[in-house]
């Protein structure tokens, strides 16, 4: 009945506020489903980068008369107050709307970001509750942002007093830590990893010392659960910081995520993460579907040279800029160059500039088509919706995780402490998705993506991430390049 009565209403709605989305109907009748079954299901779809999906759910959350909890990103929430809400409203929909929440006299939808979700102990505890949970496709980063902890000087001397016995004991191992980390500093590294000593002496220290401040608590927390730490040394201001993070962020919303039933939404074309993280931790995906976007998906162009060096070449960056310089030649829309190594990213902006002068931007919002944009993988996915899809993409190096990086290098040394397949069960599914999201705009104009990273001809690993952009096209050659 749910889904009858969704789908009625949903037409209605589009009859006044038409829709270019041609799946709308079908994904109002799967939400409605899911929420009548009380399942949790899995939707992919790239459509979820737009806004054009919005008043399908909605109508069958609040024709649902069970309470129901939306996570979803602060701006999101606020265009469906400042417009939304009103136009579902002349729809006959009886509601009040206060504080964040849409209150019918049955039941109840609330709306609210993942921070204050994770914020809120007494709903991260809850059980049975039915949860559609948008932005799926970061929740890595998203959680990794919100539980890091940065223990700084400042942290140390909070309130102090130098009559306290205790505040002195406090600033006392400051310095003495301090000594310790500098005498251990190697030349051009800023971190330092800890060793099983240390890590035990700062563990019984922030347990004896836990009621200082927050801060203090938390890292106490943290390093009870065994969550990856290190330092980072400052010369100039001849300091140290703390740093601490989760080697597995996702464990940390574990129960959450086991308790209760949800709708996903991934604006990915095809997850290829999250869904294998559920599996492992035995947590049932009753559903799993992939819906088309509101575009005409077309052909992704490849391009891989045959003879393209490695980057561990000493003439590799230079020969990237031959090749950039080459490929910009006839191009007549925007080019994207993507680089997570920030010295190539640099230089490759500057060296560009040097020819194309105003016409070269370093992650930048372009204001014209025929501009070249220098950018890291993480801006670009974060304001692609900004900026017109590309002619072409220039991948210099492909977007394994960076092991200068404290957190991916004990990652990794986690792994191989637990004798798992730290490269494909951890660097590729994150190159993957990274270069997956990164490139999805080239599918609405069958734009050409070129790598110039030889370890996609020349490592077995690279062929597979080469296989793994769909739907694609190889191309053999380029002008002017062959």
């Amino acid at each position: 009945m749910l889904e009858i009565l969704s789908h009625q209403y949903l037409k209605r709605f589009i009859r006044s506020h038409k829709s270019d989305w041609d799946h709308i109907y079908s994904f109002g009748r799967i939400i409605s489903k899911c929420l009548k079954k009380n399942e949790t299901y899995l939707i992919n779809s790239e459509i979820f980068s737009t806004n054009n999906w919005l008043s399908a759910l909605l109508i069958s959350l609040f024709l649902f008369e069970e309470n129901s909890i939306f996570v979803l990103s602060k701006e999101k929430i606020e265009f469906l107050k400042n417009k939304h809400f009103r136009e579902l409203k002349s729809l006959g929909f009886n509601f009040i709307l206060e504080n964040d929440q849409i209150i019918f006299p049955n039941h109840r939808v609330c709306f609210i970001t993942l921070e204050k979700l994770l914020n809120d102990l007494d709903l991260l505890s809850s059980c049975n509750n039915r949860i559609v949970f948008s932005g799926i496709e970061n929740i890595k980063q998203d959680l990794k942002n919100h539980f890091r902890i940065s223990l700084l000087k400042k942290n140390w001397v909070h309130n102090f007093d130098q009559s306290s016995s205790i505040n002195q004991k406090i600033i006392s191992t400051y310095n003495f830590l301090k000594k310790k980390f500098f005498l251990r500093k190697a030349l051009d590294n800023e971190y330092i990893f800890l060793d099983k000593e240390e890590i035990n002496f700062l563990s019984q220290f922030f347990d004896e010392h836990a009621s200082f401040s927050d801060h203090f608590l938390k890292v106490r927390h943290a390093l009870s659960e065994g969550w990856a730490c290190w330092v980072t040394l400052d010369e100039i201001n001849f300091e140290w910081n703390f740093y601490l993070e989760p080697i597995d962020v996702l464990s940390q919303i574990k129960q959450l995520l086991k308790n209760n039933k949800f709708v996903f939404l991934s604006a990915t074309r095809k997850d290829n993460f999250f869904q294998k993280y559920l599996k492992k931790q035995s947590i049932d995906i009753d559903l799993v579907m992939n819906f088309k976007s509101n575009f005409n998906e077309k052909k992704i162009l490849v391009y891989v040279p045959p003879r393209q060096i490695i980057p561990n070449n000493p003439m590799f960056t230079q020969i990237i800029l031959e090749r950039c310089k080459k490929l910009i030649i006839f191009r007549k829309g925007l080019t994207l160059v993507l680089s997570d190594d920030v010295n190539l990213k640099l230089k490759l902006a500057t060296e560009l500039a040097a020819t194309y002068g105003k016409k070269v931007l370093l992650e930048t919002i372009p204001s014209l088509n025929n501009e070249i944009l220098c950018a890291s993988y993480i801006w670009w996915i974060n304001n692609s919706y900004l900026i017109k899809s590309p002619e072409q993409i220039i991948i210099p190096l492909l977007p394994i995780p960076n092991m200068s990086e404290p957190i991916n290098e004990i990652t990794v040394s986690n792994n191989k402490n637990h004798s798992k397949d730290w490269f494909r069960e951890f660097l590729l599914p994150e190159a993957i998705q990274k270069l997956e999201r990164s490139i999805s705009p080239l599918r609405k104009n069958a734009g050409k993506l070129i790598i110039l990273d030889g370890r996609a001809n020349k490592r077995k690993w690279g062929r597979f991430i080469v296989q793994s952009i769909q739907p694609s096209k190889q191309i053999n050659y380029m002008l002017p390049y062959d």
